[in-house]
């Protein structure tokens, strides 16, 4: 029932063959919170059987170096015919490049540890390549500079309104800021990451854009937009929020945690 995923980061780990508890030992042993997370295992030690599977991972040749993040999902079958899955991470994004395992119990703890991670690959990759970290924040512009950036687009009062109108959050910006973009002059659309995760056995992407928006006494407004496929038919939905780090928590916490 074992498989073992191919590559050249974990290829000195077995994650196949062996007991159960013989799996679990290793997993917790390589693990630098695996002594921390033993206690919360303690049901797996008499597991029946044991499988892993791939289930998402990074690579780039650099520069600077070349970097890998992949994390497994390994699950335990229990004598009373349950389940138990823990994940594992494992990545050489450190300072030294030393390989680094992890072990996680909760969804929403391996969703914010992989975005840790992935903050290290920098720049989304091209297309066709599996999902992409978040993109770093851009660096603060000068002082002397009064906009951050260009705003291109026009018919920006009508671009708010449509994008607040397709915002299916109840938390969504309301009236008030609509009011203030009624006077906007210009706005910006930009992504700012793309990723995707396996949720309950299924895929469920999502990504995060900023709508700029320039008012007309020179100040600056901005709506973060999260449109994922965390719905029961699959059919992406939009949610917009004020800020960046309560769009973040939404898709780290609850469309990625589930």
């Amino acid at each position: 029932m074992d498989a073992e995923p191919a590559g050249p980061l974990g290829s000195h780990v077995a994650r196949s063959g062996g007991s159960p508890t013989e799996q679990l030992a290793g997993l917790l042993d390589r693990a630098s919170n695996g002594a921390r997370t033993a206690r919360q295992l303690a049901a797996v030690r008499s597991a029946l059987m044991h499988h892993c599977g791939l289930q998402s991972c990074r690579h780039t040749k650099g520069p600077p170096r070349r970097l890998d993040r992949r994390t497994f999902r390994h699950s335990f079958l229990l004598p009373d015919g349950g389940v138990r899955v823990v994940w594992e991470l494992e990545h050489n994004t450190g300072p030294g490049g030393d390989v680094e395992h992890a072990v996680f119990v909760d969804r929403e703890d391996l969703a914010l540890a992989e975005w840790d991670v992935d903050a290290a690959f920098g720049l989304p990759l091209g297309p066709g390549k599996l999902p992409p970290a978040a993109v770093p924040d851009p660096p603060e512009a000068p002082a002397h500079e009064l906009l951050r950036r260009a705003y291109p687009e026009g018919d920006s009062p009508e671009h708010a309104w449509r994008l607040l109108r397709r915002a299916a959050n109840p938390g969504a910006p309301g009236p008030e800021v609509l009011a203030r973009l009624r006077g906007a002059i210009g706005h910006d659309i930009s992504i700012v990451t793309r990723r995707s995760a396996v949720v309950a056995g299924r895929l469920v992407s999502w990504a995060l854009y900023e709508h700029a928006f320039l008012l007309l006494d020179g100040t600056e407004l901005s709506l973060w937009e999260i449109d994922h496929t965390r719905t029961p038919s699959g059919v992406p939905v939009c949610e917009v929020y004020a800020s960046r780090d309560a769009a973040l928590d939404t898709a780290v916490r609850r469309i990625e945690a589930g």
